[in-house]
This record gives C-alpha cells, structure tokens and sequence, in this order.
C-alpha cells in the first residue's frame, strides 16, 4: 500500500494538468472575488462561496487523473505486479482526494493570507470555529467523491467527464430551482454556500449527510472495481 500511496503520489506532483489546474482555479477564484466580495463577510468567506461554481475544474482533474488510467488500462500494471485491488482502489482514491483538496484550498489559503495581513479584516469563527473547518473540509471531500465514484463505473476519461459535467450543471440547476431550500442542505455545494454566508442549518446534520454520501459511494465504486475484469 505505501508504494502505491507513492507511486500515484509521485506521478500527482508530476503531472502537468494538476498544476495547471491548480493555478487556473486560482485565477478564476480571484476573478469571481469581485461579484462574490459584496455577498459574504470576508474575502476568505467570498473566495469559499466561488467553490461550487468552480466545481468543474475537480471534474477535469479527476477525469484525467482516474479516468486516463481506467481507460488505458494503467492500472492493471499494479495488478500484475502483485497489489490488491482493494489497496489499489484506496491509493487511487487517497491520492486523488488529496489532489482535489489541494486545488480547492490554495486559493482559499491565499485569500485568507490577503484579507488578514492586507485587508485587516476580522475572521470570527466563535465557538464552533474548528467544527465549520470540519464540515467544510468534509463538504469538500464529498464533493470531490462524486466524480471519483463515476470514473471507477464509468472507466473511461470521457465518459466520466461527460456524465459528471451533466450532474454538475444539474446540481446547479436543482441550487437556483424553486426546491433549493431543500436541495442546498444535502448537497456538497450547497453546504459550502450556506458555511460561506454563516447560514449554518445544522452543523451536524451536515455532517450525517456528507458522511453517508461518501460510504454509499464508495462502497458501491469498492464492490464494482474489485469484480469488474479490467482486461
């Protein structure tokens, strides 16, 4: 597990699309700043609020990331040489979480560093300040399950993408549609627009429903990857 946890580490930090993800996300975020700034209380607050919107760009990540390998069958090489598809399956996924993690963060990291040493701006968190941190890094980790999920169904760069864009724009249709009182409690997104403007419904009903999106998910991609014939 280890040597495949650095395998796909190595090959991560090697690859060209994940910085040049990276750094688009952040160029993007910074430009949305401007129609998000007057929505939230802080700039790191309204750099939070762009996440969803920017969605798309987790999607070509993994996209590439997963579904390239699925497709071209790189991955088989690790079963030849003698893994598990199990550890496998969860170094892939480890990996990609933390790739997915890192692009969704940097920007937030680099507008907290501005709103607090140029902007003097206060960032109140309360009392349950490292809870929210909790929920919106989790919030985040679901997020990103949902197109892991489709490459490992799928298996196919294409049609991951295709298919995870679909339910992208849907989601986004479902956040502006007359049941998004609703819809905005159980969705990932809609969880990181309700943390970015301080709307909390229930902190750990969030955290239910991020919990169970993700065992339902991976469970299903788990049992599917480890019977389907790769060959």
């Amino acid at each position: 597990m280890s040597n495949l946890l650095k395998t796909e580490l190595y090959k991560l930090f090697h690859s060209w699309y994940f910085w040049g993800i990276g750094i688009f996300n952040l160029f993007l975020s910074t430009i949305l700043l401007l129609d998000s700034k007057g929505k939230s209380s802080n700039l790191i607050m309204a750099s939070l609020y762009n996440v969803p919107l920017l969605y798309f760009l987790i999607i070509v990540f993994i996209a590439l990331f997963i579904g390239s390998d699925l497709g071209r069958r790189t991955l088989n090489t690790y079963i030849t040489a003698g893994h598990k598809r199990s550890c496998i399956l969860w170094a892939k996924v480890i990996v990609s979480q933390i790739g997915c993690i890192i692009i969704l963060i940097f920007p937030l990291l680099m507008h907290g560093v501005i709103s607090q040493f140029c902007m003097k701006e206060k960032f109140i968190w309360g009392d349950n300040g490292y809870t929210i941190l909790l929920v919106t890094l989790l919030a985040m980790i679901t997020m990103c399950t949902l197109p892991i999920f489709l490459a490992f169904i799928f298996r196919d760069m294409g049609r991951t993408l295709a298919i995870s864009m679909v339910l992208f724009f849907v989601m986004i249709f479902l956040l502006n549609s007359e049941y998004a009182q609703t819809i905005i409690k159980i969705l990932p997104m809609g969880q990181l627009r309700l943390i970015s403007l301080q709307k909390f419904y229930s902190i750990d009903f969030f955290l239910l429903v991020d919990f169970l999106w993700n065992v339902i998910l991976y469970m299903v991609a788990g049992n599917v990857f480890l019977h389907i014939d790769l060959k």
